[in-house]
């Protein structure tokens, strides 16, 4: 079992659609949230839950948001303040959520560093590769 916990954090329903999305190809994910933004929640309230999917002080989280400077992020940056056992990593996509699942042991820097290059990695401009190969 991984040593800390992961909360999907985005607007709607598209957190629960990734973690859904991933348990697809992976199975079940023991210990993975999906938190989403719905139209009637404050910040405050939003806040709230996802201090409550986090769990307390000491209890390692990785947060994954959809889109930086939105709300999601916004509140998850405003609720890891202070906290040194958290880790916020904007721009999600279901490759990150699989590797954050599946193969990080921790949630140090370099654990954190590979999770943005597999985002990275995972936008590629297929249009050109079908264009040059039908050529």
């Amino acid at each position: 079992m991984r040593p800390f916990r992961i909360v999907i954090a985005a607007h709607g329903s598209l957190a629960a659609a990734m973690l859904g999305s991933a348990e697809m190809i992976c199975g079940p994910q023991e210990d993975v949230v999906a938190l989403g933004l719905q139209p009637d929640d404050s910040p405050e309230s939003f806040a709230d839950r996802m201090r409550d999917a986090m769990g307390g002080p000491g209890a390692p989280t990785l947060l994954l948001t959809d889109l930086q400077g939105g709300t999601p992020h916004n509140v998850a940056c405003l609720v890891a303040r202070g906290r040194s056992d958290v880790a916020i990593v904007a721009g999600v996509n279901l490759g990150i959520v699989i590797e954050a699942a599946t193969s990080l042991e921790s949630i140090d820097e370099d654990a954190i560093a590979l999770l943005v290059s597999t985002g990275r990695d995972s936008i590629v401009d297929s249009t050109r590769r079908l264009v040059r190969d039908s050529s």
